[in-house]
C-alpha cells in the first residue's frame, strides 16, 4: 500500500470517526432537549394545577364572604324579634285586661290609663317592624298566617273560611311573628257523606 492510500484511508477513517463523533452529539442534545421538555411540561402541568387549586380557594372565599355578610345582614335585620315576641305578651295582658266590662268610673280611667299605655307599646313594636295580622271573619283560611285552633260549620260562609278569629297574629317584618289563631268554616265529614250518597240517588234516577 502506497503512502498516499494510507493517507486516503486514515482521512476516511476520520471522517467515520467525524460522523460517529457528531452522531453522538447529535443524539445526547436531543436527549436532553427531550428531556428538558419533558420536565417543561411538567412544571406547567404543576403551574396549571396550583392555578386550578388558586382559583377554587379564591371562589370560596368569596363565596365564604358572601355567606357571611348575608348572615350578618339578616341577624341586623332580626335583631330586635326576641324582644318584640316578649312584649307582645306584655300587650296581650293589656288587652285582656282592656276587655273587662263594667261600670265603675274609677276602673274606667284606670283601664283608660292601660290602653294609653297599651298604645304607646305597640306604636314602639310598630315603629321596629311589628305589624298586626289583619284577619276577619269570612276571609279565607291562609296556613302561613293563620293557625286552625278549631273547626265548625255555618252554611250561610263560605268553606275554608275564618269563623271566628281566638288570638291576634303579627308579623315581624317579613315574618310571622305568631300566627292568628281561628276557627275554621269546614263542613262535618256526616254531612258530606249524606251529600255524595244523594248525589248519587240523583245520578241513578237521572240513568
Amino acid at each position: 500500500m502506497s503512502d498516499t492510500e494510507k493517507e486516503i484511508l486514515v482521512e476516511e477513517e476520520k471522517e467515520v470517526l467525524n460522523e460517529e463523533t457528531t452522531n453522538k452529539e447529535e443524539k445526547t442534545k436531543k436527549k436532553k432537549k427531550n428531556k428538558l421538555e419533558d420536565q417543561l411540561e411538567e412544571i406547567q402541568e404543576e403551574l396549571q394545577t396550583i392555578k386550578d387549586k388558586y382559583y377554587r380557594a379564591l371562589a370560596e372565599t368569596e363565596n365564604y364572604k358572601k355567606r357571611m355578610t348575608e348572615d350578618l345582614k339578616r341577624e341586623r335585620k332580626y335583631a330586635g324579634l326576641s324582644l318584640a315576641d316578649k312584649l307582645i305578651d306584655s300587650i296581650e295582658v293589656f288587652d285582656q285586661a282592656l276587655n273587662m266590662e263594667t261600670e265603675d268610673k274609677n276602673l274606667k280611667n284606670f283601664l283608660y290609663g292601660f290602653k294609653m299605655i297599651k298604645d304607646m307599646m305597640f306604636q314602639a313594636l310598630k315603629d321596629e317592624g311589628v305589624m298586626l295580622i289583619e284577619s276577619k271573619v269570612g276571609d279565607d283560611f291562609d296556613p302561613t298566617i293563620h293557625e286552625a285552633m278549631d273547626k265548625e260549620y255555618n252554611p250561610d260562609l263560605k268553606e275554608n273560611t275564618i269563623l271566628k278569629v281566638v288570638k291576634k297574629g303579627y308579623k315581624y317584618k317579613d315574618r310571622v311573628l305568631r300566627p292568628t289563631l281561628v276557627i275554621t268554616n269546614i263542613k262535618p265529614e256526616e254531612e258530606l257523606e249524606t251529600e255524595e250518597i244523594n248525589q248519587e240517588s240523583i245520578e241513578n234516577k237521572e240513568e
